[in-house]
């Protein structure tokens, strides 16, 4: 069925309707207003991305095919370019909001950042892949690995407001570049045993973190 090719790009919106049902139990409205948005300007966090990788392939780089460009590719044009824009919308602007009042809004709000990059990055991806052969698995495994990265980076991101340590922030921003460029690199390269086993320590980790984050007190994490 022709529906059925269009369903990975339905992923990171649902996650993102699921969030808000959940969060509308526990949010005041106007909180909930604030993480909402962050849905609809983590759209516009995958513009850069893919206004690089649409010069770089039309008037550069016409195949990905050696290691060098593939590293490239990866680690600069796609996992440095989507996470710093993913990292400055929530450093900058929902960090310092008062209704971020606790370490585990930085997950939350990183999550949601991630989802809206997600669609956007997705519907691209969808219409203008052409690196590899492997199109449906990037559509599928996106949301999905920005989700768990963007935990790793919203946990460290969250505590750097209570610690009042750049540090903190850097650390989740940095981790989250490298683990978006190995997954690219792994799709990039077809590498998918690899993909696999990194996504597992990624899922893994990402559950540690929030656990830890939801579970304890302020002041344990510190």
């Amino acid at each position: 069925m022709n529906f059925l090719k269009y369903l990975p790009l339905l992923i990171a919106p649902l996650i993102f309707l699921i969030l808000i049902f959940f969060a509308r139990k526990i949010m005041e409205k106007k909180v909930l207003n604030l993480f909402a948005s962050a849905y609809f300007l983590g759209l516009l966090t995958a513009i850069p991305m893919i206004l690089v990788l649409y010069f770089v392939y039309s008037y550069w780089l016409t195949h990905v095919q050696s290691l060098r460009r593939i590293v490239f590719y990866s680690f600069v044009l796609i996992g440095f370019l989507s996470e710093l824009f993913k990292f400055l919308l929530l450093r900058f602007y929902y960090l310092p909001k008062k209704s971020f009042t606790k370490p585990f809004d930085g997950i939350l709000f990183s999550v949601m950042i991630a989802m809206g990059y997600a669609t956007a990055a997705n519907v691209y991806f969808f219409y203008e892949w052409r690196y590899t052969d492997g199109i449906r698995i990037v559509l599928y495994t996106l949301p999905v690995a920005v989700f768990f990265i963007s935990i790793i980076m919203g946990f460290f991101i969250g505590l750097s407001k209570f610690r009042s340590n750049n540090f903190d922030s850097l650390t989740g921003f940095s981790a989250a570049v490298i683990l978006f460029g190995f997954y690219s690199f792994c799709l990039l390269s077809g590498d998918y045993l690899l993909l696999s086993l990194i996504g597992g320590g990624v899922i893994l980790i990402a559950f540690l973190l929030a656990a830890k984050s939801l579970n304890s007190k302020t002041n344990a994490l510190l």
